[in-house]
């Protein structure tokens, strides 16, 4: 077994808030640079079977993961396609309080993709995407969100 890539953001707001911001206003914060198209829509079901999917206009799609889990507002596990070469890796990301903020932490697996030694080479790839991604969470949190309730 692979060790897993960990990340880890504190963002200020409550826990639901950063959930309901990561789950159903992802398309809202989610970076540009980390989309297939270049104007395109994002949406993920956090139900189990759900889809996170990113629309471009022209009504084509490509399909980021499948929701595994899901215990709102604390944990969604979620298969994760970008980046593939054999099958999809696996994401799980956490929110924690922590007085009157929340710490989302990510754990990206190797999963089912059986990568051997080229998981190693994708960390690093992964590694840069979720740094990008919780930078940009956090800032639509603090500057574009809903007040946190």
């Amino acid at each position: 077994m692979t060790d897993p890539l960990r990340k880890s953001i504190t963002i200020s707001c409550a826990v639901t808030h950063a959930f309901a911001t990561f789950t159903e206003r992802v398309d809202l914060w989610w970076p540009s640079s980390h989309r297939k198209f270049s104007t395109s829509s994002l949406t993920l079901d956090p139900t189990p079977g759900g889809l996170f999917i990113e629309r471009a206009p022209t009504g084509e799609t490509a399909t980021f993961g499948e929701v595994l889990t899901c215990s709102a507002p604390h944990k969604i596990t979620f298969t994760w396609n970008p980046g593939k070469i054999t099958g999809p890796t696996e994401v799980t990301i956490t929110f924690t309080a922590q007085g009157g903020s929340t710490l989302v932490e990510v754990e990206h697996l190797e999963g089912r993709a059986d990568l051997g030694e080229e998981w190693e080479t994708r960390v690093s790839l992964f590694s840069n995407g979720w740094t990008a991604v919780l930078a940009a969470l956090q800032t639509q949190v603090k500057t574009r969100s809903p007040p946190c309730q």
